[in-house]
């Protein structure tokens, strides 16, 4: 008679609990509770009795378990302590982590590519009774991440990363946010890069004969072409957005940056750098200054007027300029 899944997810319980390195003698009791604590109903004596019979006897389980009760210890416990009942032997440390890279993964269910791995990500759950065994809300109620928002253009994933793969060129429609006008373009893809929760397409232009970025957001129309694509010399995806902040790029050489800080807010900036060019100059009493060689890009100017009064741009005296700028203009907005 095949195990329905209640008995399954108990024998999984028995076998948790038996590998328990905290409570190494689990007895009835111990079990009983468990099960209703996981699957939120009482269980009988006569249950828990039958289960162990089954894991140690039922040939149509297979499970063959060493179960032996310990009267000096007051329960049960496997008589060879590397067995399980599991094709994957995991220990309490091994479920904590993989519970919450899954609920990592939870967040970007039904996000454009990332629903691919959905039964993927259930299969491996299944095959190990995590899921049936702990509860979602158990997880909820001690973990609480940033929901990731659905954004448009991610249906566009996985075509563009096809296409990446195999060398083919795209064609797309495209239409600037500054701009009422669309485009039909031919690019040949390089690069997909994420940037705060949205996806921009790295790739030569074939009119122009530029590397151009495109936000996924911007693109309708989508298509792979028969085309194979051919790569420009002048891209390299390891120092591209080397000295870029965000996902605008520059020409010519990276700015130096200095940038001072009051010291409740520089230790942030120091625990969380801003960008991997950043160094330490001063960290006293007084101030935490750092460099940075990077290009001014939008983003990088926008983060530094968030960080208000903690934050004054010491070098150079183009960005010092365009900060003031910035921040007259948003004074005159409330005269």
């Amino acid at each position: 008679m095949p195990v329905n899944k209640e008995a399954f997810i108990r024998y999984r319980l028995i076998d948790l609990c038996l590998r328990n390195k905290r409570n190494p003698f689990p007895n009835s009791q111990d079990l009983m509770d468990v099960f209703e604590e996981k699957l939120g109903k009482t269980f009988s004596l006569r249950t828990i009795i039958g289960d162990v019979k089954a894991m140690k006897e039922d040939e149509a389980l297979g499970y063959n378990a060493p179960i032996k009760f310990s009267r000096k210890e007051g329960g049960y416990h496997y008589t060879d302590p590397n067995f399980t009942i599991a094709s994957v032997s995991l220990s309490d440390k091994d479920i904590q982590a993989i519970e919450f890279a899954t609920s990592v993964l939870h967040q970007y269910k039904g996000v454009g590519i990332f629903s691919q791995f959905d039964d993927a990500v259930d299969k491996i759950l299944n095959t190990i009774s995590i899921k049936d065994i702990f509860k979602e809300a158990e997880i909820q109620n001690i973990i609480q991440l940033e929901k990731v928002p659905f954004f448009k253009g991610s249906e566009w994933l996985s075509l563009l990363l096809s296409a990446i793969k195999e060398h083919e060129v795209v064609s797309f429609v495209y239409q600037k946010y500054n701009s009422t006008q669309e485009k039909e373009l031919l690019v040949h893809p390089y690069l997909l890069k994420e940037y705060r929760n949205r996806w921009y397409l790295i790739g030569l232009t074939d009119r122009k004969n530029l590397i151009s970025t495109y936000g996924l957001d911007r693109i309708s129309k989508l298509k792979i072409t028969k085309d194979k694509f051919r790569y420009s010399h002048d891209f390299d995806h390891q120092i591209y957005f080397k000295h870029a902040y965000g996902i605008t790029t520059f020409e010519g050489k990276p700015e130096v940056i200095h940038l001072t800080f009051n010291t409740s807010y520089g230790q942030y900036i120091l625990n969380q750098p801003l960008h991997e060019t950043q160094k330490t100059l001063i960290d006293d009493e007084n101030e935490i200054r750092i460099s940075l060689e990077l290009g001014i890009t939008p983003e990088l100017i926008q983060d530094i007027l968030g960080m208000g009064a903690n934050v004054k741009v010491l070098q150079p005296a183009v960005l010092v300029k365009q900060i003031q700028k910035n921040l007259s203009q948003t004074l005159g907005q409330y005269k």
